[in-house]
């Protein structure tokens, strides 16, 4: 029996080898979301990385009116330029990520010791536009600071007395970088791509066999159908399994080549968490696979089934884009639910965060479950006599 299931396994591998369409699903189309994602990181890299060795350019208008804050700002490393004539406009079309302007009472103003005020003109749609905001605010404040210290002292009020609280920011993320918020699309881009990876070969050895009527003539082999099935079933696993493998490979040289120094994401995909993710989601692979098949047995044309396995990758791959903007706190019993489990644990992995054996396990005896009955639905499914001519 088991050389029977090899034969058919073997034949299946090797037609499909040959078939073009497969190949591009299993080894091309994986290649296409870390490539995408890796442009992107690379291009938010270099919006928020600074060069130290260069200075920072801030256009201000009427700069000759506030020449001790020019000072503070050139003391800090910031360029200070003459800001365009129309400076909204030119923060709107991007030629400027900020321009500060000063009024020409300023001088005035602060010269009597009272609030002087200034304006920080900004385009917040913009992300450069954003990280020029916080930079730019952090040194006013800065100098907002020291001058507030020196006035309150010449009164003879001890400046840090009026400071209860020193806040300092303590971040406990794995990363360093703005930038890995968006390792938050690797799960959904991975579970969209295990549910695609054999869906074709899948296709074809039911529906599309069905329909060239090469499936009758392998039913009568002397194999029962279940083997026949489970051929047919190991080879559209193997060619899941190369898919997910070859986009992890991929993710791992995307994540080398986006970023440089501190802002490179090598280290969050090494070899074994690679072999650590194959082994966690190769249950949620058997079910992929198993769906795969149902779907392609129950349908009465190959056009049908292309329809609904079209679609099937994006059920499972919609929560994970969900978690891109809204992430949540992973539970206990999130583990129980298959798809969605390895969609978070996955995450954590691929950010550095720790995961738990029980997290692991769970995820896993559930899927695996999920993928047992699947496995015996399919079987079921091809002993019947419908198969040949389709339900």
């Amino acid at each position: 029996m088991w050389r029977g299931i090899f034969v058919v396994f073997a034949k299946e591998v090797v037609d499909n080898i040959r078939d073009r369409r497969s190949l591009m699903v299993a080894f091309i189309y994986p290649l296409l979301g870390p490539l995408i994602l890796g442009v992107i990181i690379s291009m938010v890299s270099n919006v928020v990385r600074v060069n130290p060795e260069r200075h920072v350019q801030l256009p201000v208008v009427g700069a000759e009116h506030a020449p001790q804050l020019m000072a503070f700002l050139k003391n800090k490393g910031v360029n200070v330029v003459p800001a365009p004539a129309d400076a909204k406009a030119a923060v709107r079309a991007g030629k400027a990520n900020n321009i500060l302007v000063v009024p020409e009472n300023f001088t005035a103003q602060f010269g009597a010791k009272k609030t002087a005020s200034v304006d920080l003109i900004v385009n917040s749609s913009r992300l450069p536009g954003l990280i020029a905001l916080n930079r730019t605010l952090g040194w006013l404040g800065e100098y907002n600071q020291i001058v507030w210290g020196k006035r309150i002292s010449t009164h003879g009020v001890d400046f840090q007395k009026l400071r209860p609280l020193t806040i300092k920011n303590v971040n406990v993320s794995s990363g360093t970088h703005i930038a890995e918020v968006l390792l938050f699309m690797v799960p959904p881009l991975f579970i969209f791509n295990l549910f695609m990876g054999g869906v074709y070969l899948a296709m074809d050895t039911t529906s599309g066999e069905r329909e060239r009527d090469s499936l009758e003539p392998l039913l009568i082999n002397p194999i029962e159908r279940w083997g026949l099935m489970l051929g047919k079933f190991l080879a559209a696993l193997l060619f899941t399994a190369a898919a997910v493998a070859v986009q992890l490979f991929a993710f791992q040289i995307a994540f080398k080549l986006a970023g440089v120094g501190s802002f490179s994401f090598v280290h969050n995909l090494n070899a074994l968490t690679i072999v650590g993710i194959m082994l966690m989601t190769l249950p949620l692979m058997i079910a992929a696979v198993g769906i795969q098949f149902v779907v392609a047995t129950v349908t009465t044309s190959f056009k049908e089934a292309q329809t609904y396995l079209g679609l099937l990758p994006l059920v499972p791959a919609i929560p994970g884009m969900a978690l891109v903007f809204s992430p949540v706190q992973v539970q206990d019993w999130m583990m129980a639910i298959p798809s969605f489990s390895q969609t978070l644990l996955l995450g954590q992995m691929v950010r550095g965060e720790s995961i738990t054996l029980s997290a692991v396990a769970i995820s896993m005896a559930t899927t695996t479950l999920l993928a047992g009955g699947l496995l015996w639905v399919v079987a079921k499914l091809y002993e019947r006599e419908e198969l040949i001519f389709g339900s």
